[in-house]
């Protein structure tokens, strides 16, 4: 027999906040999930490297890898209800569990502007023009460093996704994997290899990385691999003046390419959600002529 409901009562369940979305719940307890098992790891290998063994661990970390793949799957499940997900599931190198770690860890109504996420991401310039970074006894973060990690994440496997090692006698992709195992050589016998891209934003990222060649080659700057910096007294590398790293502009590279993704995100997701939407700021309030529209660099 059904318990009748009082008008207090009614009033009560009419009157409770809607539950928080699942996506974002999920998004937060994969990430503890995954520290939790990154730290279960490393034990296993400090006990690996003095010859000792704990079925104990082994035991936790292979039922926190079960929990981390279920979640992982919920979120790979989950992401397709999203409302940018028509957009950002044509961009060649966005796989369903990385998207889902940033969108799942962004509330777009609190965005107003496409700075405000890529401050809230780490990618907006500190005070002093810098990229924003943390800072030894500096207190409280001013972005989520969760966040940030995994846009980097999501950056690495769009150029995985989108570049490729082309052979300049032959003209044939060979994957860099491969190229290692032929000992730097194609199956054509050549040893001279381009990088070429094959998708819109592995296309960006490398005519940005091209500007900042041309920028410091102009500037007098050197670019060197990072194992031919000098290192200073506590055997740490370092960018002497006039030199600089080739891990360092392809840093500066792939940021310009993750803001891009970032703007188009906040674009797509909030029209999507039927919000206020404006053109980046150096070109609705400065007149640049460089807005890149987010259906431009779909690759399906």
């Amino acid at each position: 027999m059904k318990r009748s409901v009082k008008m207090n009562e009614k009033e009560e369940i009419t009157n409770q906040k809607p539950l928080k979305p699942l996506l974002p719940t999920l998004v937060d307890a994969t990430l503890a999930i995954e520290k939790l098992r990154v730290a279960a790891e490393v034990g296993q290998t400090h006990l690996a490297l003095r010859g000792k063994h704990d079925p104990e661990r082994d035991e936790l970390h292979r039922r926190l890898r079960d929990l981390e793949d279920f979640v992982d799957g919920r979120v790979a499940s989950l992401i397709q209800g999203h409302p940018a997900y028509p957009w950002f599931s044509r961009v060649k190198g966005i796989g369903r569990e990385n998207i889902g770690k940033v969108v799942g860890l962004v509330d777009i109504t609190q965005a107003e502007h496409i700075s405000s996420l890529w401050k809230f991401a780490g990618f907006a310039p500190d005070k002093s023009g810098k990229a924003m970074k943390r800072v030894k006894g500096g207190g409280k973060l001013e972005y989520n460093s969760q966040l940030r990690s995994m846009c980097w994440r999501l950056g690495s496997a769009i150029l995985k996704a989108g570049l490729r090692q082309q052979c300049a006698n032959c003209m044939h992709f060979i994957g860099q994997e491969k190229i290692k195992k032929n000992d730097g050589k194609c199956n054509c016998g050549s040893s001279d290899f381009k990088t070429v891209a094959t998708t819109k934003y592995s296309t960006y990222y490398l005519k940005e990385k091209e500007k900042y060649y041309q920028r410091y080659e102009n500037q007098g700057v050197k670019i060197v691999p990072a194992t031919s910096l000098p290192k200073d007294k506590d055997g740490k590398r370092y960018e002497p003046e006039g030199m600089i790293s080739e891990g360092h502009v392809h840093n500066q590279a792939m940021r310009k390419m993750i803001k891009l993704f970032l703007g188009h995100l906040w674009i797509v997701w909030r029209e999507a959600e039927g919000l206020p939407v404006t053109k980046p700021y150096v070109v609705d309030r400065l007149g640049h002529n460089s807005y890149i529209d987010p259906g431009e660099l779909t690759d399906r």
